[in-house]
């Protein structure tokens, strides 16, 4: 079952709308978990304080993200540490001429500050070349498609992954509609074979996500070779349950909408 997820930041707070983020609303929505901004140069999102209080009173699985800069520096990290009040780190990497080397700055301090990893927020060309070290910390990947339409596929439970290659959670679209949410606000959803258990887990003190294997991607893999097989047109053998395989499955079972 898809873990569905939602983030937003003072945009989604007044002034900009008439109410602020209702969580018990989003919950009741599917919402299974919540990033929200907390940071960005020398600054904290003005909402932040009151969105994470609103999250940790309906015990909502929560992450904090920083807009990175190019001008980031250790005060300006250990400054944002301070404010997180235990809010697992993103490090949000899209902002024109951020070098990778202030990602691996972030990750280092941080790291040598909570003894755990973060997340890692960038699409599929980031303002720099992500080394192997910007590999190590899970990957909240954005791409605004379809399941069927990601150039970037999820983690498939491997070890060791390298998350360059794979993302533990995608943003999925950046014009959702969420109640207790006024307007648009981002989606988000964990890679299948991340359960919400692993996440809050790995949300409290960095347990490492266990490697579990996706059942479900080389079934339609099956799927997809049997029905090509048999005539029924199900597209690439990609394990992704898209448009065509969704039309062979209807022809072979003689489904009529």
């Amino acid at each position: 079952m898809t873990v569905h997820g939602v983030d937003y930041s003072h945009w989604q707070n007044p002034p900009n709308t008439s109410y602020p983020p209702n969580v018990a609303l989003m919950r009741q929505s599917g919402i299974q978990f919540v990033i929200i901004k907390a940071w960005e140069a020398d600054s904290p999102d003005p909402n932040f304080k009151e969105n994470w209080a609103a999250l940790q009173e309906e015990a909502m699985p929560s992450a904090a993200y920083v807009w990175l800069h190019a001008t980031d520096h250790i005060s300006r990290m250990q400054a944002c540490f301070d404010y997180l009040e235990g809010a697992t780190l993103c490090l949000d990497w899209e902002q024109d001429g951020v070098p990778t080397s202030i990602v691996t700055e972030w990750m280092d301090q941080y790291e040598a500050t909570f003894n755990r990893q973060g997340l890692c927020y960038y699409g599929l060309y980031p303002p720099d070349n992500p080394n192997s070290r910007v590999g190590e910390w899970p990957r909240w990947f954005p791409e605004y498609t379809s399941p069927s339409g990601l150039k970037l596929q999820p983690w498939d439970g491997s070890p060791n992954p390298d998350w360059r290659n794979c993302w533990a959670i995608w943003q999925s679209s950046e014009k959702g509609h969420v109640s207790g949410i006024e307007g648009y606000s981002d989606l988000n959803q964990l890679a299948s074979c991340i359960s919400i258990e692993d996440f809050i887990a790995w949300l409290a003190d960095g347990t490492p996500m266990p490697p579990r294997r996706d059942l479900v991607k080389p079934s339609i893999m099956m799927l997809q070779l049997a029905l090509n097989h048999m005539g029924y047109e199900a597209g690439t053998v990609d394990g992704l349950w898209g448009p065509n395989t969704q039309s062979a499955i209807e022809a072979y079972s003689g489904w009529k909408p």
